[in-house]
């Protein structure tokens, strides 16, 4: 490494520089610094190593030294050791006999620089907690910024690809309406030029003969002799010219042109997240009073029960276990009477009411199905009634049918079934459904279904297939905003779509979410996520804001 060789200001010789005395404004070499602390009054020097003058330390040290040698501006031999405050500056003992400062308020100087150096340390704490922040905010607004710059170029450049399209594709059709005039369109434009100076020529001529026939001057009848062409065809000439050519020009019923569209993005912030009791939550629903209930897993059983909130921790109570097989409780909702039902895999629907810890079958009734299929996945309550989704399984397998049959109920809250709808290759535009796990409701009646845990499919209120997303990994739950947007849990995020199925955003690793197992909208319209919990324990639910 190379030395620092310049000239010591003590000896004047060049040596390797270490030291400085800022009282006497000196830099040393080590053999100087040595000399320079023997000098009468040296002690109180502040006389630091250069490597460590950057240290807050030393600039504390060096600001106090440089403090009690500041110079007064208006007399120059004096310290200053007192401070105006109406002046804003530093002042010396003779500045306050100068009748510029009579009747100012004054204070030591060492007291107003260590109130300022105090004042302005908390001012830097304040502004390094707030600054990351704000500058998350800056970012986030930048992205806002960069995303509509994007979209609107986007759109900016669509529409010049539509005008030059528009433009090649209306001069094709003027090309090809060009080919169709025969023998060419050059040719007939002519033709047609000449016609038109026959005609008005013929119309003058007939307008000179109808004024001398109808004068009473015989001289007006002698006047026409030699003026007029007596032998000029009547008839126009264009043998090979077809005069009647006609042509139709068919658009579309619509002349729009389709844009797209564009719609905001809902962003999601997780705000608060709880630990339970319990290692894993497989269906979260709120009660009218905001009490959260859930099917969970604890000790290789099912558990049907309430949450009770205490400080970051939310306790499963009112516990009902239902069975140790891991693969019999399917679904369940809350309808508006607060009855939670639940559908198990076999035995059809079990119904409990929040203030009681027994559970009851639900029956069914007006059923004319049958006996031949199970309840599966899929229960939903909405409208005072309940959506409840089936797969056909017969005692023997059906050798004539590949899947079997798939539809779903719909029924009122006291088990009455008033409908009953098939998805069946009669129907047109058939999509058919692999199995059904879960199923909900939107505010146009719309049925949103995850099937096969691979594909979100919408089928009308009637029962019709409308639209399939199929861009997920493995579907977990899927619950529906105010708005019309799909909520949807896969194994890896959290995503949102439209109302007509275009991916709107996403939540997961990223924002501290993993492993979710099901999605909650509750009373205040909050988005709730149940996440499995590490090493089988503590399940997670994170409280997440949605910004429109």
């Amino acid at each position: 490494m190379a030395q620092n060789l310049i000239l010591c200001q003590l000896c004047e010789k060049p040596k390797e520089i270490r030291w400085k005395c800022f009282i006497c404004d000196l830099v040393l070499c080590e053999k100087c610094v040595k000399k320079h602390s023997k000098f009468g009054g040296s002690v109180k020097h502040c006389v630091i190593n250069l490597k460590q003058v950057g240290s807050p330390e030393n600039v504390d040290i060096i600001r106090k030294f440089n403090l009690k040698n500041i110079r007064c501006t208006s007399h120059e031999e004096e310290k200053c050791s007192l401070f105006c405050k109406e002046c804003k500056n530093p002042v010396c003992s003779f500045c306050v006999l100068e009748p510029e400062h009579k009747g100012h308020n004054l204070d030591k100087l060492s007291t107003v620089y260590n109130n300022q150096l105090s004042e302005l340390k908390d001012m830097k704490k304040e502004i390094e907690k707030a600054l990351p922040d704000l500058t998350k905010s800056v970012r986030e607004t930048k992205t806002t910024c960069d995303n509509y710059n994007e979209i609107k170029q986007k759109i900016i450049q669509h529409e010049k690809e539509l005008q030059t399209k528009v433009a090649e594709e209306a001069a094709n059709l003027i090309n090809k309406l060009d080919k169709l005039v025969i023998p060419s369109k050059d040719a007939f434009m002519e033709e047609k030029q000449r016609i038109q100076n026959k005609e008005i020529k013929l119309k003058e001529m007939n307008n000179k003969i109808t004024t001398a026939l109808q004068s009473h001057q015989a001289t007006g009848v002698l006047d026409t002799i030699d003026k007029e062409d007596r032998f000029l065809p009547l008839k126009p000439n264009s043998d090979n010219i077809p005069l009647d050519q006609k042509f139709k020009w068919t658009i579309p019923n619509s002349s729009s042109i389709n844009f797209g569209t564009v719609k905001k993005c809902p962003i999601f912030k997780v705000i608060n997240t709880y630990e339970a009791n319990i290692p894993y939550i497989k269906k979260l629903k709120s009660l009218k009073d905001g009490t959260l209930v859930c099917i969970s897993v604890k000790e290789a059983g099912y558990f049907v029960g309430n949450f009770d909130e205490q400080g970051d921790m939310y306790f499963i109570k009112n516990e009902i276990c239902i069975t140790d097989d891991l693969d019999t409780l399917t679904d369940m909702t809350v309808t508006e009477d607060d009855k939670i039902l639940t559908t198990e895999a076999f035995d059809g629907i079990l119904c409990k009411h929040k203030y009681s810890k027994q559970l009851t079958s639900f029956k069914i009734r007006n059923n004319h199905i049958g006996n031949n299929f199970i309840y599966r996945n899929g229960i939903h309550s909405f409208d005072q009634k309940i959506l409840l989704g089936f797969e056909e399984f017969w005692e023997y397998p059906n050798p004539f049918s590949e899947f079997p049959g798939t539809g779903v109920m719909i029924l009122n809250e006291n088990g009455y079934c008033l409908k009953t709808s098939w998805n069946t290759e009669k129907d047109s535009d058939i999509h058919m459904l692999r199995d059904i796990n879960k199923l909900i409701t939107n505010q146009r009646g719309d049925i949103i279904i995850i099937d096969g845990h691979i594909n979100l499919t919408i089928f009308d209120s009637q029962f019709k297939f409308k639209w399939t997303y199929r861009h997920l990994q493995k579907l977990i739950d899927i619950v529906t905003r105010p708005n019309g947007q799909i909520v949807v849990a896969d194994i890896d995020s959290i995503l949102v779509l439209s109302i007509e199925g275009d991916f709107l955003n996403s939540i997961g690793e990223e924002d501290g979410i993993h492993h979710p197992t099901c999605v909650h909208i509750d009373n205040s319209g909050q988005l709730l996520v149940g996440c499995k919990g590490e090493n089988n324990k503590n399940a997670k639910i994170h409280v997440v804001k949605i910004q429109d």
